[in-house]
């Protein structure tokens, strides 16, 4: 599989009632070779629905303007709904203005991601 740029869905009200059947939602990676990247302006949070063994998200850092890193590594709970973010845009935004992220080797195709920006 190639890496994957994800489409920003807005938040709503009425909410989203299920990620794993929303049109912009991306499978998991079986294979653990693909990234998937984001636009971000600091208001941008990831939904993950978790399969049966879901695989660790890393987050590529970048180093901002006074030097600083953010490392975050999170693994979704198994068969529930994840909620991560939102991502500091001088902490996690590559020269794109994109947070990018990679399960883990091994990482499940049954977790399922969806890019969620809140309303303001």
């Amino acid at each position: 599989m190639a890496n994957q740029t994800m489409t920003v869905t807005e938040g709503l009200k009425t909410g989203i009632l299920d990620i794993t059947a929303h049109a912009n939602k991306k499978a998991g990676n079986a294979a653990g070779t693909d990234k998937f990247y984001f636009t971000n302006d600091g208001l941008t949070f990831l939904a993950v629905s978790g399969g049966a063994a879901p695989a660790a998200i890393a987050f590529t850092a970048v180093v901002n303007q006074w030097g600083r890193t953010e490392v975050l590594s999170v693994t979704p709970t198994a068969n529930k709904f994840t909620i991560i973010g939102p991502f500091k845009p001088h902490l996690f935004n590559n020269s794109s203005g994109q947070v990018e992220f990679d399960p883990a080797a091994g990482g499940q195709a049954d977790d399922t991601y969806l890019v969620v920006r809140m309303s303001k």
